[in-house]
């Protein structure tokens, strides 16, 4: 039978056997809640990591990459952009997972993942806010030069009523609206141009036609446009009285139009036969009686008749 002695040195060894399991559980759930708090803090950064990677490829940055310095009215924010993207692009790094059973590494690895975590985070919005500063600063140029296409497109225009389109859509700073609006208001400035070229052409043609058609008042030629000769009347020889032969030039008949042709060589007479038996003549004394040519205004052959 175990005596007083005996009995208090069992409970000892209960107690520091109870101690001990113990502060195993206490130490055990420690593990978990740091573990689970690790994960967490794992996930957090592969969400982050995943967002930026995804705004990174996506097809809105992707447009605000390709713009130009010359399509923005600060040309300072397309190279902000391309350095942050670059930038952003050396940080998805990977991701290390929790350590186990090590409360201290634990923590330290969950610290660590909530970190990255943030850093992704602050990277994507980084990227996020020098993208739109960028369509803003493009935005920006798109209304100025939409706000001087309106200002100089006035009277310009077929239809008025493109340019009331575009001063709203300028008010609505809608980039898309604006692009359709401005393209309205080219495609009206272009029709009344060639509208107007058009009417320009056919009155310039009308003039020159008009001109052609008027008569000319101013020409000095008042003769004869046929071409033709005047007639012509008597002329021919004529004896003299003392037995020679004068020649007459022919006369025009009239003072018309046509041209005078030069003079033609005197042809010689042609001697006549004596009129009667004695060698006399009507004529005169010399026995020849006085005979002319005649030339016909009709163009045919001269001949001869008395001279009276």
């Amino acid at each position: 039978m175990a005596g007083p002695s005996d009995r208090g040195g069992t409970a000892v060894v209960v107690l520091a056997a109870g101690g001990i399991g113990g502060y195993l559980y206490w130490n055990h759930n420690r593990l978990t809640e740091a573990s689970g708090e690790c994960a967490t803090s794992y996930g957090k950064a592969v969400k982050a990591r995943k967002k930026l990677t995804e705004y990174l490829e996506s097809d809105a940055l992707k447009a605000a990459i390709s713009v130009k310095g010359s399509e923005v009215r600060d040309a300072e924010t397309v190279a902000v952009l391309a350095s942050t993207v670059k930038t952003a692009e050396q940080a998805k790094t990977d991701i290390p997972g929790c350590p186990s059973g090590n409360l201290k590494g634990i923590r330290a690895a969950a610290a660590r993942l909530d970190r990255a975590a943030a850093a992704y985070a602050k990277t994507m919005d980084e990227v996020r806010g020098k993208a739109d500063a960028v369509n803003a600063s493009k935005l920006d140029k798109t209304v100025a030069d939409a706000t001087k296409i309106l200002n100089d497109s006035k009277g310009r225009v077929e239809d008025d009523k493109v340019r009331a389109a575009l001063e709203h859509a300028i008010r609505s700073r809608d980039g898309k609206a604006i692009s359709d609006a401005v393209k309205a208001v080219n495609d009206s400035i272009k029709a009344k141009s060639d509208a107007d070229a058009k009417a320009a052409a056919e009155k310039e043609a009308q003039a020159a036609g008009n001109t052609a058609q008027a008569p000319d008042n101013g020409s000095p030629y008042t003769g004869d446009t046929t071409g033709g000769h005047t007639g012509y009347t008597g002329g021919g020889y004529t004896q003299s009285q003392g037995g020679g032969y004068t020649y007459t030039p022919q006369q025009p008949a009239g003072n018309g139009g046509g041209y005078t042709p030069a003079p033609q060589p005197a042809p010689q007479p042609t001697p006549q036969p004596p009129q009667g038996n004695n060698g006399g003549g009507s004529g005169g004394d010399d026995g020849y009686e006085d005979m002319c040519f005649v030339y016909p205004t009709d163009g045919s052959p001269s001949y001869q008749v008395p001279c009276s």
